[in-house]
């Protein structure tokens, strides 16, 4: 599957005759930091000709009503996808969101 580099592939575009397996499990992955480096050294780890389907989220240790903030429909990427526009439209999600970021806050995504 060809992903996009000009914009996020949700898992909602994908057409309905394309099979996604959504069976192999789910893992968490979280980042202490939201940077270019760190987004694509996250990509580069994803083998040729694999794609994953990610769910990004927010926790933070002081929230304790709502510990878990997700910030978007899952969306796929793949070892090609373009980390800059990751970051950007994760902290347009986040800025739109109302919530503030301090330091008990982390990025995770479902995988």
């Amino acid at each position: 599957m060809k992903l996009s580099r000009n914009q996020i592939t949700f898992l909602s575009d994908i057409h309905s005759s394309i099979n996604v397996d959504k069976t192999s499990g789910w893992r968490q992955h979280q980042f202490d930091g939201l940077t270019v480096y760190e987004i694509s050294s996250f990509l580069k780890l994803i083998g040729d000709d694999k794609v994953y389907l990610l769910i990004p989220f927010f926790v933070s240790s002081n929230s304790l009503s709502n510990p878990r903030l997700r910030l978007s429909e899952p969306f796929l990427v793949n070892n090609k996808s373009n980390s800059a526009l990751i970051i950007k439209f994760i902290m347009e999600q986040w800025n739109s969101s109302g919530f503030s970021i301090n330091e008990t806050t982390t990025i995770n995504f479902l995988i």
